[in-house]
C-alpha cells in the first residue's frame, strides 16, 4: 500500500511549495495515572507556539497513515499528536474487525491534552481528529470537557448511541460519513438533527458518495482518494477558523 500513501501524501501536500521541509515523526512520553504513554507527534520546524491537534485513530491503532496524517498537520502549521488507544490496539488493516470501547481512554487522553495545552510551544487551543473507534472517544471527551476548540469526526464506531452524545458536545464539530457505511448512516444523523438543532450545537455533517467505511486510510481497500482530498479541505477549514 506504499503507493497509496504516496498518493495521499502528494494529494494534501499539493499547495505546498517543492521546498517546504517535512516534518518527522518523533516520540514523547506523557505522564499519566500511575504510568507513562508513549506518543507520537509531529510539529513545524519553526518552534514558534502554535495550536495542538490530537489525532485519535481508528480501530487498526497506530499505523503508518496515521503517522502521515501527523505530518501533514505540522506541514500545515500545527503540533500534532497520537496517542495510543485501548480502544484501538495495533492490528492488521483490512476488513471490519470488532471494536471494544475502553473508557480508561478518556483519564488518558485528558491528561494528556491538559499536559499538550500547558506546554511552551502550544498557543493553548487544541482541536481532535479522530476516525472510528476513537471517534468514539473524541465524542466523549467533547461532550464531558469544554477545552477542547473543535474536532472532526469521521465514521464514528457505535452507531446512533455514539452519535447521541454529541448533544453534550461544548465544540463545533464536523461529523463525515460514508455512503456505504452500516455502522454510522445518515438515517442515525437525521434522528438525531432536531435534538442537536434544538440544543444550539454546532454540527456540520459531510456526506461522501460512492465512499465506505475507512475511505480516510490509504492502507485500507477501502481508501478512496477524491473522498479524501474533499475531507481534508474540510479539515483544515474547521482548524483554521477555530484554533488560529
Amino acid at each position: 500500500m506504499k503507493h497509496l500513501l504516496i498518493v495521499f501524501l502528494l494529494i494534501v501536500f499539493c499547495a505546498c511549495t517543492a521546498s517546504a521541509q517535512v516534518p518527522e515523526v518523533r516520540t514523547r512520553w506523557f505522564p499519566v495515572t500511575g504510568d507513562s504513554v508513549l506518543v507520537e507527534y509531529a510539529e513545524p520546524t519553526h518552534g514558534r507556539p502554535v495550536p495542538a491537534v490530537l489525532v485519535l485513530s481508528d480501530r487498526f491503532g497506530l499505523q503508518e497513515n496515521v503517522r502521515s496524517v501527523l505530518k501533514i498537520l505540522a506541514q500545515m502549521g500545527f503540533r500534532a499528536f497520537a496517542p495510543p488507544l485501548h480502544s484501538a490496539r495495533l492490528q492488521a488493516v483490512e476488513g471490519i474487525p470488532d471494536v471494544v470501547y475502553d473508557s480508561s481512554d478518556i483519564t488518558m487522553i485528558t491528561q494528556i491534552a491538559v499536559d499538550i495545552m500547558n506546554g511552551a510551544s502550544s498557543n493553548g487551543k487544541l482541536g481532535l481528529l479522530a476516525f472510528d473507534a476513537g471517534a468514539i472517544v473524541a465524542i466523549e471527551m467533547v461532550a464531558r470537557f469544554p477545552f477542547f476548540a473543535s474536532a472532526a469526526l469521521f465514521y464514528p464506531a457505535g452507531g446512533s448511541a455514539a452519535l447521541a452524545r454529541m448533544r453534550s458536545a461544548q465544540a463545533p464539530l464536523q461529523l463525515h460519513i460514508a455512503q456505504f457505511d452500516p455502522m454510522c448512516t445518515l438515517d442515525d444523523v437525521e434522528d438525531l438533527r432536531d435534538p442537536i438543532i434544538s440544543s444550539g450545537r454546532r454540527v456540520n455533517v459531510y456526506y461522501y458518495k460512492e465512499a465506505h467505511r475507512f475511505f480516510f486510510n490509504p492502507e485500507h481497500a477501502a481508501f478512496h482518494r477524491k473522498n479524501t482530498q474533499s475531507a481534508w479541505n474540510r479539515i483544515m477549514q474547521l482548524f483554521r477558523n477555530t484554533l488560529r
